[in-house]
């Protein structure tokens, strides 16, 4: 019987070439294996670190209770970065209805002044300047050579102004002219100008204004002037000159040549000092006698919208008579006064939102006020504005009367509030 520990196995082991062969080739195949499994190996579970969530809860200031979701405890939104009042609105601080109080400051932002000034403005508006009155006619008479304040003196030589006038009248007591001369003062009046030492004097010649010395009479054609404005603005305008009518045929705008001198027609009208005037045809044009004030005015739709009323030498207030033996001073203009004025406060024009100026274009001391006298219904019949006004003035407030930009010296001045008096 064969001895059983001789037999041989069944399957004989492979060679030492052989297995080492074997388990070279099943680490390559792990080595397949696991680069299709997992390319990188962070990806993997085993080498996955934990990462860790820190949660801070800010206590939030005492507010009304109200419920808050298990969210918003755990994950409170972070506080918004600040804003200044303008980037702040409703929308932005609605954005989140859920956000925890603690999130945002709860006190509301203070409104800025464009804010509250944008919000108040139904209220406010036109509260710091007063809008201008509806006036669609102006008529400023100019007298000279005295002073409101003479005129309405008790007893007063002026009964006309003093005892019909005035009650229906705004006084502007305080009313001053903006330098000496009666002609030079109407010519700040229309234009804004201020005036040479010629115009001062009252022009003994007709020369161009040199810009440089600043000498001479009348200005050059690109100086403008208040009927200039109201021309380019398709309004009109009128002077009513006293006397500029008288020639045969009549020459309105009858001027001196150059360097000859001024007729006494000629010496208070201010249109025939600005090139800008005497070289067009409006000049003759819009130039008329003192009797075509009351018919002219009886049209309101043809009136003039500002017109200036002249009157002359005998008439104008002046104490030296025009002629010999011939009435002067505050009496004779007093008269002026009730035979034009009168007439013209029954108008159509006047009584379609017109305006009666009636002023002293100079009085004999320049430190006293001249005075002025503005009647319509839009002022408050009766009352007296004692702040200080001048001639600028009085242009600026025609100026805005009809949206027109101040030229010169009334760039500089306050409107008159003829709508608020102070007493």
């Amino acid at each position: 019987m064969p001895d059983p520990s001789r037999r041989r196995p069944r399957w004989p082991l492979p060679s030492p070439r052989v297995a080492g062969a074997a388990v070279l080739l099943m680490l390559g195949f792990g080595i397949a294996v696991g680069a299709a499994a997992g390319p990188h190996a962070n990806a993997t579970l085993a080498s996955a670190t934990p990462q860790r969530r820190v949660v801070v809860v800010v206590q939030p200031p005492a507010v009304p209770a109200t419920t808050t979701t298990a969210e918003s405890q755990t994950e409170p939104q972070p506080e918004a970065p600040a804003t200044t009042d303008s980037e702040t609105t409703p929308a932005a601080s609605n954005e989140d209805s859920s956000a925890p109080a603690a999130a945002a400051p709860t006190t509301t932002p203070e409104p800025s002044k464009k804010q509250a000034s944008s919000n108040d403005g139904a209220d406010s508006s036109g509260a710091d300047e007063p809008k201008p009155p509806t006036i669609k006619h102006v008529w400023i008479v100019a007298l000279t050579g005295h002073t409101m304040d003479e005129a309405l003196a008790s007893p007063s030589p002026m009964p006309y102004l003093s005892g019909t006038l005035r009650p229906k009248g705004l006084l502007l007591s305080k009313y001053k002219a903006v330098t000496t001369g009666g002609l030079a003062n109407l010519i700040a009046l229309i234009s804004g100008q201020k005036p040479t030492a010629d115009q001062q004097a009252g022009c003994a010649a007709y020369n161009d204004v040199n810009p440089e010395t600043r000498g001479g009479c009348v200005f050059a054609k690109k100086v403008d002037t208040l009927p200039g404005q109201l021309t380019a603005g398709g309004r009109t305008w009128r002077a009513y000159v006293e006397d500029s009518d008288a020639a045969q045929p009549p020459d309105t705008c009858k001027h001196p040549a150059p360097a000859g001198p001024l007729e006494p027609v000629m010496a208070r009208n201010p249109l025939l000092f600005f090139h800008s005037i005497v070289d067009t045809p409006d000049c003759a044009a819009n130039t008329a006698g003192i009797s075509r004030l009351g018919p002219d005015a009886q049209d309101a739709e043809s009136a003039p919208t500002v017109a200036l009323v002249i009157p002359n030498a005998c008439h104008d207030g002046q104490d030296q008579p025009c002629t010999a033996g011939a009435p002067a001073g505050v009496g004779a203009a007093d008269e002026f006064l009730l035979e034009q004025i009168g007439p013209l406060l029954k108008s159509k024009a006047y009584k379609d939102h017109g305006m009666v100026v009636v002023t002293f274009d100079a009085g004999t001391d320049a430190s006293k006020p001249v005075g002025a006298l503005l009647i319509s219904s839009a002022v408050k019949a009766g009352s007296t504005d004692d702040a200080e006004h001048d001639h600028d003035a009085l242009l600026r407030t025609i100026e805005d009367f009809f949206s027109l930009d101040p030229l010169g010296e009334a760039k500089d001045a306050k409107a008159i509030e003829v709508t608020n008096a102070s007493r």
